[in-house]
């Protein structure tokens, strides 16, 4: 597809414009692309934000940027996520998040920091030299009509012109303020929670200084504030503004100095960045109007506790980008339908989770910090004090999975999919780099009957083998620990990694495509031929 100039831009057609191109917008953009889907990218900034705002995200989110090609090109902007501590005003220890062991269940670390700004230029270079993707920067959106059919009006910035295009789909990732949720009038539904901080970044001096090794939660009712270790030589410092405070009086240099007195003073470090803010507990009361999406936080609000604001949205953009491609290649329509119903509650569960730690952070009251410390000191004596973080999020439990016959998801259903290291042709891989766009299907020790290579072959579902003379080989045992926990011997997997469902037999895996086929037949779709080691054909 020929790149497009914005004065040409009234006789393109695309198939979706992104509104909005931060790291959420951006992504989807790649992710469709890589579907062949024509898109149209537009930001009102002529180049990324050039301060870090988000720091953290997980495996599944690397997961995604694997899927779109950057994997490799992220190594100098990621570095390695502490383990979290919260600690009382004495200094005693409340809690501890930690990040589960090795080996790798979907292929990279679980918790992972990042440097914004030189990511989303690496997912910008990634995206413009898409074939099928313009990007383009410097414009916005003035209007948005008739979101069952919609025509966008834009300006260029620099020159004041306009034009209209129109797109069978727009998908809004123009955050918090968005001007398509806004256009929409769709509301907000308010978990309450409502805190102002001060963010501080800081960039460390040469010369070493002596700060935690971990990330803290200063659990002090005097002031309660937050310590993270950000990648290389950066580090961020949360302060919550106490009643009486302004952001004016707070973010000014003298005040800032004064606050991070305990652990640096001026010439040990350079601030890059500080600014105030107010933590919300907000989602969208709808995600979708017509053939209008909302993603990111345009759609949802999390506070930043346990890192999740950057990392739902990127997931959203997961779970819509691929039915989108799927209807416009001629699947069922209500596959989109499946966007909110499988991301709202989700998303508002992550929500509620991450308020209410953010409540127990939070508190200025000295008798219930108190009181607050006490029970929590109890569970560390008892042995209870540690949380793995991934415990906490729960699974896709409705939408295009698979369901028991008493109504129960099935087993795995709406879970990530493990992603083990395997061996094929004397390579190495990780298994998403073979599986494709596509449905597939993992088996260990199932041997494929015509009843099940057939209704694969009509849902255009690859179907990989583990284990025998040419099946895949794993280089450790995440895959089968992952399959023998749940007393399965093969998985149905959505192409975005998500788990339809795992089954125990041959007999219960036809039934499964069978339920599968009820979501996704209505698109015409031949099987693919292209061998791969452990593809069966």
């Amino acid at each position: 597809m020929e790149k497009i100039e914005f004065k040409r831009l009234a006789a393109a057609e695309f198939q979706v414009v992104v509104v909005g191109l931060g790291p959420v917008g951006i992504t989807i953009c790649n992710l469709l692309g890589n579907l062949g889907v024509s898109v149209l990218g537009i930001d009102a900034r002529d180049d990324v934000f050039a301060l870090p705002r988000a720091v953290g995200m997980d495996h599944e989110v690397m997961r995604v940027f694997q899927g779109v090609g950057i994997a490799d090109d992220l190594a100098s902007v990621v570095g390695e996520y502490k383990d979290s501590e919260y600690r009382a005003a004495d200094g005693s220890l409340l809690r501890r998040f930690v990040s589960p062991a090795r080996p790798y269940q979907l292929g990279w670390p679980a918790y992972l920091t990042f440097v914004q700004p030189p990511l989303e230029r690496i997912l910008r270079d990634k995206a413009s030299n898409a074939p099928t993707v313009t990007i383009l920067t410097g414009v916005e959106v003035t209007a948005l009509d008739d979101p069952s059919q919609p025509r966008l009006m834009l300006r260029e910035m620099s020159t004041g012109d306009t034009t209209a295009v129109n797109a069978t789909y727009v998908v809004g990732c123009d955050g918090g303020n968005s001007f398509v949720r806004r256009t929409l009038e769709i509301g907000f539904e308010d978990l309450l929670f409502d805190q102002p901080w001060l963010v501080i970044d800081v960039v460390l001096g040469e010369e070493g200084v002596d700060l935690p090794q971990t990330n803290v939660q200063f659990c002090n009712p005097a002031r309660p504030h937050t310590f993270v270790v950000l990648p290389g030589n950066l580090r961020r410092w949360e302060f919550m503004m106490l009643p009486g405070e302004t952001a004016e009086e707070i973010n000014q240099p003298e005040r800032i100095w004064e606050l991070l007195s305990p652990w640096i003073k001026p010439g040990q470090a350079e601030i890059w960045r500080s600014a105030t803010y107010r933590f919300h507990a907000l989602v969208a009361e709808s995600w979708r109007k017509g053939n209008v999406f909302l993603a990111g936080d345009a759609c949802h609000m999390t506070p930043p506790f346990l890192a999740q604001g950057m990392v739902q949205g990127i997931k959203d953009t997961s779970n819509l980008a691929w039915k989108i491609a799927r209807v416009l290649q001629g699947g069922p329509a209500t596959l989109l339908d499946t966007y909110e119903q499988e991301r709202r509650p989700l998303v508002r569960k992550v929500i509620s989770i991450t308020k209410n730690l953010g409540e127990v952070i939070c508190e200025i009251d000295e008798e219930r910090a108190e009181a607050r410390n006490v029970a929590m000191k109890a569970l560390v004596a008892e042995g209870k004090g540690t949380v793995v973080r991934q415990s906490l999020f729960p699974p896709i439990t409705d939408g295009i999975i698979g369901f028991q016959g008493d109504g129960q998801p099935a087993r795995g259903a709406g879970e990530a999919c493990p992603q083990p290291r395997v061996m094929a042709d004397g390579k190495s891989f990780l298994l998403d780099d073979l599986l494709g766009r596509d449905f597939a299907i993992l088996a260990l020790g199932m041997n494929f009957g015509d009843t099940v290579r057939n209704r694969a072959r009509r849902l255009g579902t690859r179907l990989f083998e583990f284990g025998g003379e040419r099946g895949l080989r794993e280089e450790n045992h995440v895959f089968e620990d992952w399959l023998s926990e749940r007393a399965c011997r093969a998985v149905v997997v959505r192409p975005d990694r998500v788990v339809f469902g795992c089954v125990a037999d041959e007999s219960e895996l036809a039934g499964l495509l069978d339920q599968l086929a009820r979501w996704i037949a209505n698109s015409d779709r031949a099987a693919l031929s292209t061998h791969h080691p452990g593809l069966r054909q």
